[in-house]
């Protein structure tokens, strides 16, 4: 019986994925308690029970160490597989910080070239109306200074124009009463 691609894929990643829940576990803190409540729990047992009959490892603990001789040999080559696995892992996902912060810091470089450019027109406007400004008040102030003198130029033609009429008038009763 041969396996399908998709099938072999499927028990692939199902071993992959025990196995990297396996590494978890077994580098936690958990296990490590786990590991000696049970040794303990097991020689305990075995030295404090009174009955003999249900002391199933007794006092050289030859049981209990050849399950964990079992127990790290069946560990070691795992946790060093996967260890290598997740430094690989690791390692990919280092990579794709690396060029998504390229990628980031072009985007930034980009927009303080535009604030640069930007900048430098905003400046350029504000000589501009700045120099803008400074004829428009010189403009203002001739014009001013225009109507000022005009406005005395009208009062004094009015003032003229009125001493004439004063002076007629008064030409006109001294001819008249004369």
């Amino acid at each position: 019986m041969r396996l399908s691609k998709d099938k072999l894929d499927s028990l692939c990643k199902i071993r992959d994925k025990s196995g990297s829940r396996f590494y978890e576990f077994s580098t936690s803190w958990w296990a490590l308690f786990f590991f000696f409540i049970l040794v303990f729990g097991c020689v305990l047992w075995n030295q404090l029970i009174p009955f003999e009959n249900l002391k199933f490892d007794p006092y050289p603990f030859n049981g209990l160490r050849t399950v964990l001789a079992l127990m790290g040999a069946i560990q070691t080559p795992l946790l060093l597989l996967y260890s290598r696995k997740s430094t690989d892992y690791r390692k990919h996902l280092l990579e794709q910080d690396f060029e998504l912060e390229k990628k980031i810091f072009k985007k930034i470089e980009i927009m303080e070239r535009e604030m640069r450019n930007n900048h430098n027109e905003y400046i350029h406007e504000l000589k501009y109306f700045s120099k803008f400004n400074k004829k428009m008040n010189r403009k203002r102030n001739t014009m001013k200074i225009n109507q000022v003198t005009e406005k005395q130029d009208f009062i004094s033609l009015e003032q003229t124009q009125r001493d004439s009429l004063q002076a007629k008038k008064t030409e006109k009763n001294e001819n008249m009463t004369a």
